[in-house]
């Protein structure tokens, strides 16, 4: 009984492990969930958010100094000698004092009038906070171009697979086709063993292309910052699970995309409106702009007079001689300006109206950056979509081509060698094509980015 039990398990584990390797595991890859993943989980982009959240609270800091400021302190001591004194000689002495001594304040301190230099270091800060703020925008558009970039990339390499797949089974289909020929004296030695070799030639370069696409899946995943969710030894395209040449291993994983459609018209949606000013790249040097010249004006106050107010309340033991606790009340206005500094204000506060000049600059760089990328990305889409009507018909001609050279040599009229070249340009028509279109895709991506509009990702 034990051992039909154990026989038992063993089948079933056997029968397990059968059935992970006849049906692969299927992986949908969805395009605008993994760019939600990686809005979620790109450590580059937690690192920017939390550099703004950090300027923010800089921000309201330096906001904060404008107000009057409260507190409370107190301290105690303790002396083991009270000097004494006799008011008249003879008589008993009188201590001054005495052992155990404690004071406790309530204070405020406020800067009545400082030229604004607080206001203006504030505005500072609120500036630097914006600029930060646009950076981790900036920061959301470089990880979304990143990830589409990548995924269009594991696009373009399934697709190279799946082509040579087809490939690999025309010239299995041929070199069938020619052993069967030889046999029966029509086909000679030479031209079987070229067949062959043809065969070999599209296994190691399925092979090879299929080590590309794992390597694309693993970038893509490493860059959306999520553990792989599958096997990615051996990927396939899914569209391939009913077509699979002779002698392929079965997949790891069979993968599902989204269309070339629906991706091309999302992104034809977002890649309408040239940069303009609203673009976080350029922003950003803008409110660095304008931090470093709220600096320079708050640092430059600093030549000016400043008032301020002190108010404190509390109470002191002992009362000097006096042996009891008093309440005291003070308070006193101090101002204060400096005379002579050696020209530190000065050349403190143009150094940061220097640095906010330099921000300009960048600015005026990054626009002109700006409308260079953009415009190349426009030339590369319009080369694109002509070569695309171009490509549709190499493709459909050296298809074609292929077939009929095929059927010339059967009927002896060429040599193989003019099949295996009509194969190889069928091939790289078609590898032609699937990359021009995964191209457009891309340079829609790259001018997304470049957007002067909020877009919706």
């Amino acid at each position: 009984m034990r051992f039909n039990l154990w026989l038992c398990l063993l089948l079933l584990l056997g029968a397990g492990r059968v059935w992970a390797k006849e049906f692969p595991a299927d992986l949908s890859l969805s395009l605008a969930d993994l760019t939600q993943s990686a809005m979620e989980n790109s450590s580059q982009l937690q690192a920017a958010r939390l550099g703004y959240e950090s300027s923010q609270s800089e921000a309201k800091s330096a906001g904060n100094a404008e107000f009057p400021r409260l507190g409370l302190s107190g301290n105690y001591f303790y002396q083991t000698y009270v000097p004494t004194f006799s008011i008249l000689p003879n008589s008993p002495a009188v201590a001054f004092g005495e052992a155990n001594n404690w004071q406790a304040w309530a204070t405020l301190n406020w800067d009545l009038w400082d030229f604004r230099a607080q206001h203006a270091m504030a505005d500072s800060a609120t500036a630097a906070s914006q600029s930060q703020d646009q950076l981790y925008e900036a920061t959301k558009r470089q990880v979304t171009l990143a990830v589409r970039l990548a995924y269009f990339q594991v696009k373009v390499n399934a697709e190279q697979v799946r082509i040579l797949g087809d490939s690999l089974k025309i010239a299995q289909a041929q070199y069938t086709d020619i052993g069967h020929q030889a046999k029966f004296g029509t086909a000679s030695r030479m031209d079987l063993l070229s067949s062959h070799q043809e065969v070999l030639n599209y296994q190691m370069q399925f092979r090879q292309a299929q080590a590309n696409l794992a390597q694309s899946l693993r970038d893509l995943y490493a860059l959306v910052g999520i553990d792989e969710p599958a096997d990615f030894k051996l990927p396939l395209d899914k569209h391939m699970q009913n077509a699979l040449p002779d002698i392929v291993s079965l997949p790891s994983v069979w993968l599902t995309m989204d269309s070339t459609a629906d991706s091309l018209a999302m992104l034809q949606q977002e890649a309408v409106v040239p940069p303009d000013e609203s673009v976080p790249q350029l922003k950003t040097y803008a409110y660095l702009a304008d931090s470093a010249r709220f600096a320079g004006d708050s640092i430059h106050s600093g030549l000016f007079p400043k008032i301020s107010l002190s108010a404190q309340a509390g109470y002191e033991n002992p009362d000097g001689p006096i042996l009891q606790t008093v309440q005291q009340n003070m308070v006193s206005v101090s101002a204060s300006m400096p005379l002579f500094d050696w020209g530190q204000v000065v050349n403190d506060s143009d150094s940061k109206q220097k640095q906010a000049q330099a921000y300009e600059k960048n600015w005026s760089q990054a626009k002109a950056d700006l409308w260079r990328d953009w415009n190349k990305a426009q030339d590369s889409l319009a080369s694109l979509k002509y070569q695309e009507k171009l490509n549709d018909t190499a493709v459909t001609e050296t298809e074609q081509l292929a077939r009929l050279t095929y059927k010339s040599y059967r009927a002896g009229t060429v040599r193989f060698l003019e099949v295996q070249t009509a194969n190889l340009q069928a091939l790289n028509a078609k590898i032609q094509s699937v990359s021009n279109n995964v191209q457009i895709l891309m340079q829609l991506s790259v001018l997304s980015s470049l957007s002067g509009e909020a877009i919706k990702r």
